[in-house]
């Protein structure tokens, strides 16, 4: 009996402290709590608060100031399930600042003004389901940001400057069923394109209309046209130098600018056939005009026999 009452004494004795180290009643200063859901809504700050409940599984720090995030801001809080911290002003996301979210199954980071992502600065997140980063600015990638979402269901990149994808960015995506790119300058004279075009033809029932659950995989167009991303292919761009396949693709880095491909493109020799055409064409006006101005015959004849008006010019540039 008395073996039981110690055992009951110290359950009490455990169960108390847990209770006063999980004090709802107090919250940080800007912020409600809820210590029924674990739940942290905070309003009207510039910063992250530094004693946030450790055992939150929620916290909602949307439509606040936050203009830049401390590297611990959430180190502690490896409980959290769902990050909101969309319609701030983060403009960049200091690296390892999610490294301690292992829990982590949403993230909300749309409606801000972020440029660009650190290279592996969703690594620890190997929980997420649901990552969002549409309205934002992002201008690229890094090379295997997504890698590590292997159970990711949702990702939106709707409306960013996004010209790109690097290669091979959603290969890892084994789970995922819905995926956001509306909205974005997609380069479609760059044969970076070619791997997000392939995707879309692959992938194209999880492709979706911003704000709708409909399949639109045609709804993902080039910058400054209506032609549909997964449209474009080797054969039917104008970069005769493209690889032939998208792991050739790899060697070069999905950031390489217009200009940088077409330099490139520019060094490439002509193909065998193209050149043939050039010289039998050009050797075909000379004696054309020789025949011509032997025989003096006028340029109004010259209009009336030749079918192809440049010719013409050909024959007035070379006249003697």
């Amino acid at each position: 009996m008395e073996r039981w009452f110690s055992r009951i004494t110290m359950f009490w004795m455990l169960f108390l402290g847990e209770v006063q180290s999980q004090d709802w009643t107090k919250c940080s200063t800007g912020c409600t709590c809820d210590g029924n859901k674990m739940s942290v809504t905070c309003n009207g700050l510039k910063n992250v608060p530094n004693d946030i409940q450790k055992d939150a599984k929620e916290l909602r720090l949307g439509f606040n100031k936050l203009s830049k995030l401390s590297p611990t801001a959430f180190h502690g809080l490896n409980k959290l399930t769902n990050l909101d911290l969309s319609y701030n002003q983060l403009q960049t996301l200091p690296p390892g600042v999610f490294d301690h979210l292992v829990e982590l199954d949403t993230l909300g980071l749309n409606n801000n003004q972020l440029k660009s992502l650190p290279s592996k600065i969703f690594d620890s997140l190997t929980k997420l389901t649901d990552l969002q980063l549409d309205q934002n600015k992002l201008q690229s990638l890094p090379h295997g940001v997504f890698d590590k979402l292997t159970e990711l269901k949702t990702l939106r990149l709707d409306d960013n400057q996004l010209r790109s994808v690097p290669d091979k960015a959603f290969d890892k995506f084994s789970k995922l069923e819905n995926i956001f790119l509306t909205g974005n300058h997609w380069d479609c004279a760059s044969c970076d394109i070619l791997y997000l075009s392939q995707w879309i033809r692959d992938n194209g029932k999880k492709v979706k209309i911003s704000n709708t659950n409909m399949d639109d995989p045609d709804g993902v167009t080039c910058q400054g046209t209506m032609e549909s991303v997964n449209k474009i292919t080797k054969e039917n761009t104008f970069q005769a130098g493209c690889p032939t396949t998208t792991q050739q693709m790899a060697t070069s880095p999905a950031s390489t600018t217009t200009t940088e491909t077409m330099t490139v493109r520019e060094k490439q020799t002509k193909p065998r056939m193209k050149i043939f055409q050039e010289e039998l064409f050009s050797k075909a006006s000379i004696f054309f005009c020789q025949v011509i101005f032997t025989q003096h015959v006028s340029l109004v004849v010259i209009h009336i026999l030749a079918e192809i008006p440049l010719l013409h010019i050909v024959c007035v540039v070379r006249k003697p």
